[in-house]
């Protein structure tokens, strides 16, 4: 703030005059031009999101896959050695749908004891709805010539090669309980054939699952016994002998007890009279049971299928009685 004025000596000069107040404050200026409208922050926004978007999915893809290479490496050779023991028959299969049926490595355990052994994986067959990776538990093939009867059952030679009680002088069951190395399971199938021999009598037995309530097998898991599947011998298919008929004869024998509900199968081989011993028709085969019966017509013939309600890693009892 300079100011003008006459000097002294008579020139005219300009002096510095104290410092003035500040002015008003002017007035809006016009809008600029560098502010972003709805349309351009929406756009914006959408830009941020999609690029996030791209590198999650990138790390979703690369995750996916690197676990895919993770499983593939996995998979090859798995359960061919003891070094790459499979954890059931089941991942051996899904690792490789086209496995042939035969012996392989699983392991079982945890950090602290870890067993490793080789078991028989079916891999071909269906059994309750599912295809392949079924484990072997029990395989007893008596019309092989090298077969041999697992103790303590007995061996019979004559007419046929079977496996019998240990000793058929009074009632009771033998038993043999196979291993199923801990693998845990929620099905369980199989089949038995057999042959009547002297007097059959169906469920005519005690009504206790670790008695002789049957004549002909109990499959069980566990301890306490759990009932799994029964296969029953009755007298006759077609004659009267309602105390020793199967349910499903045409003179219906003893129902079977509560335990068993409908897992069981139940065939005499014999249309006709008592006969002490029948060798000419095996029996659990869903033939040969004549007319007037639904031995024959039981669903799943010659297999049992049995499903859990839960997973189990119990052992399997296979018990041969009689009364």
């Amino acid at each position: 703030n300079a100011i003008a004025g006459s000097g002294a000596v008579g020139g005219c000069g300009i002096i510095q005059g104290p410092p003035g107040r500040d002015g008003r404050d002017g007035l809006p200026g016009p809008p600029g031009t560098g502010s972003l409208s709805f349309t351009d922050s929406r756009d914006l926004k959408e830009d941020i999101e999609g690029d996030l978007s791209d590198i999650i999915e990138a790390a979703i893809r690369n995750f996916t896959e690197e676990k895919t290479r993770s499983i593939a490496q996995r998979c090859i050779g798995l359960g061919s050695t003891s070094d790459q023991a499979a954890k059931s028959c089941g991942e051996i299969y899904q690792c490789n749908s086209e496995a042939t049926s035969g012996l392989y490595w699983l392991t079982t355990g945890d950090e602290e004891s870890v067993y490793i052994q080789q078991v028989y994986c079916d891999m071909e067959a269906w059994h309750c709805g599912v295809k392949g990776g079924w484990m072997r538990v029990a395989y007893i093939n008596m019309s092989q010539p090298e077969a041999e009867c697992p103790s303590p059952f007995r061996l019979v030679t004559s007419p046929k090669r079977l496996c019998g009680r240990a000793s058929i002088a009074t009632g009771g069951c033998s038993s043999k309980t196979f291993s199923t190395h801990n693998i845990s399971y929620n099905k369980v199938c199989g089949q038995a054939r057999g042959y009547k021999y002297a007097t059959a009598d169906g469920f005519h037995g005690p009504k206790d699952i670790n008695s002789y309530y049957v004549d002909g097998i109990s499959i069980t898991h566990g301890s306490p016994h759990k009932h799994l599947w029964t296969y029953a011998v009755g007298q006759s298919d077609d004659y009267n002998y309602p105390d020793h008929n199967c349910p499903c004869a045409k003179f219906p024998g003893p129902s079977p007890p509560s335990f068993v509900g409908n897992h069981y199968y139940c065939e005499s081989g014999n249309t006709g009279p008592y006969e002490y011993q029948f060798y000419d028709e095996p029996l659990w085969d869903g033939e040969g049971c004549g007319a007037g019966n639904n031995c024959c017509a039981q669903s799943g013939m010659p297999w049992f299928c049995r499903a859990l309600p839960q997973e189990v890693d119990d052992d399997i009892e296979v018990r041969n009685c009689a009364d």
